[in-house]
């Protein structure tokens, strides 16, 4: 039997406002057909000397540790791995 698919869609954020203060929304995170974003994309101003951060957090602001100073592309990578990872721990399926 074949597992259920799930599907993750990345978005430009809407006009809500951020809920984790100071942070700029970019990215508004989907899963599956559910019309609320799961999580958003934000831009972390960063402290003096010290490079930008992207992080994902949840709608309701909680923090899930999911963090990069290296690229957007880099932190989507990582939220992808953050709900798919039972699908890819065996190496036999892809997400």
């Amino acid at each position: 039997m074949n597992p259920p698919s799930s599907v993750l869609r990345f978005r430009p954020a809407g006009s809500d406002a951020c809920t984790l203060p100071g942070a700029q929304r970019l990215t508004d995170v989907f899963l599956n057909a559910d019309p609320k974003p799961a999580g958003h994309v934000v831009l972390l101003p960063p402290e003096a000397g010290a490079p930008a951060r992207w992080a994902y957090v949840l709608s309701d602001g909680r923090a899930t540790g999911l963090q990069s100073i290296h690229s957007r592309q880099d932190l989507e990578e990582g939220i992808r791995e953050f709900y798919f990872q039972e699908l890819t721990a065996d190496g036999l399926q892809s997400a």
